[in-house]
């Protein structure tokens, strides 16, 4: 019998994925449903099932806000969502798995039978995969969305509500994020506001120019401005980097 508890915060989807189990051919009991961060947690706690099929988005939260409160060490953690470009992370948490919505019930049960095998086979194979995703990140675009590795991302320049991504291969990769977000997300990558509009990283930086109130000189020949207000912050960047001169 696999033990599991439902945390989503829409009734109806709890209740689809409830009418899905029953349908399954496996022996499976539902302990609890939960709806929220705080009331997940509580429930996870209790119950201590096997497994939860676990949302994103939480009224008060997110499902990785759930995790970082958790200290079981043998829950399979199956993530049901209906946004994609959360895999990458939720790989990196060691999930399971992870579901779309509307959910097929044949991913489901794979996902609940690789669940029962898991302590026997898959252990290893779900820390191969958290090694080679460990520092890469997902980008939305209007196609889908594109797992990067920050390392490969020469600069970041504002387009609105949109950023393009300038990469070393010469790609570019225009994401549904702001620059503020990928400041956020990239901040503890080596990457640095120097611009309203410009974020560079700093490992791709060749040269400053003291020229147009200043201006950086990347890997690929690009040039981009430093903001007067950003100066500062800038050179003492720069100048902490390895072989960097203060």
């Amino acid at each position: 019998m696999l033990r599991l508890v439902i945390v989503d915060d829409e009734s109806p989807a709890r209740a689809s994925l409830r009418a899905a189990l029953a349908a399954l051919p496996l022996e499976v009991e539902v302990l609890a449903e939960a709806h929220s961060v705080a009331s997940a947690v509580d429930v996870l706690r209790t119950t201590r099932p096997q497994v939860v099929l676990l949302d994103i988005w939480l009224g008060d939260g997110t499902g990785f806000d759930v995790l970082d409160q958790l200290t079981q060490q043998d829950l399979h953690v199956v993530f049901v969502t209906a946004y994609e470009q959360y895999a990458v992370q939720a790989f990196q948490r060691g999930a399971l798995h992870y579901l779309l919505k509307p959910v097929v019930r044949a991913d489901l049960q794979q996902a609940l039978e690789r669940a029962v095998q898991a302590p026997a086979h898959t252990s290893e194979a779900l820390v191969q995969v958290r090694r080679a995703l460990q520092d890469r990140i997902t980008v939305p675009t209007a196609e889908g969305f594109h797992i990067l590795d920050p390392a490969g991302i020469l600069r970041c320049e504002s387009d609105g509500n949109y950023t393009m991504l300038h990469l070393g291969s010469g790609v570019r990769v225009l994401a549904a994020r702001t620059l503020k977000e990928f400041e956020a997300l990239l901040g503890t990558h080596g990457f640095l506001r120097v611009h309203h509009s410009h974020m560079v990283n700093l490992a791709h930086v060749r040269l400053y120019l003291h020229r147009d109130g200043g201006v950086l000189v990347l890997s690929d020949g690009c040039e981009v401005p430093v903001a007067q207000r950003r100066r500062q912050d800038v050179l003492e960047a720069l100048g902490r980097r390895p072989g960097g001169n203060s």
